[in-house]
């Protein structure tokens, strides 16, 4: 069975935070066509697990308009057009929280939703925290939070934290040895 799809037309369908793309596509298979409506992200994006000296995770909490509500997330970010991943990473953790790393490290990516943007989350892990210089862009509103590890560990465990980017993150250091659990 051939389950690819080629696209017949492709269009921008709207322009703002992330384009709306709408592509005609038709199955290799059957030759039946539909319309595939996704998000045109780019170069994809960083999320960091750091930990302190007492071995509390640095989150962040902010409102999210679709979900109506504020979460705890990790310090994460889009990588800009031809930016090195680990730069970004190391960029976006102190713009968000105004703390550098001394360590950190790539512990894999992965496609978050991928039947709605190609994008790649690349996870990273660090650690030996110095002062640094946050710098918010114009439409972030947030607040530090520092969680114990086992703490923030046990709640996405007990299903209490409902962002995947953390969750996957968290578990996959869990899983790999790096976190103090």
């Amino acid at each position: 069975m051939n389950l690819d799809w080629e696209t017949i037309r492709s269009q921008v369908a709207w322009r703002g935070r992330f384009p709306v793309l709408v592509d005609e596509i038709r199955s290799l298979e059957d030759a039946r066509e539909m319309t595939y409506t996704y998000l045109g992200i780019g170069a994809g994006a960083v999320v960091v697990l750091a930990l302190d000296d007492a071995d509390r995770a640095v989150c962040v909490r902010q409102y999210r308009h679709p979900m109506r509500r504020v979460v705890r997330e990790l310090p994460a970010g889009h990588i800009d057009r031809g930016e090195d991943r680990m730069l970004a990473a190391h960029r976006e953790f102190e713009e968000e929280t105004g703390m550098r790393l001394g360590h950190l490290e790539h512990l894999g990516s992965y496609v978050p939703v991928p039947s709605l943007a190609d994008f790649s989350m690349h996870m990273y892990f660090g650690h030996t925290l110095t002062p640094g210089r946050q710098q918010l862009d114009e439409n972030e509103l947030l607040e530090i939070e520092r969680v114990p590890i086992r703490e923030l560990h046990q709640d996405i465990l007990d299903g209490r934290e409902p962002v995947v980017s953390m969750s996957y993150t968290v578990l996959f250091a869990a899983a790999n040895g790096r976190l103090p659990l």
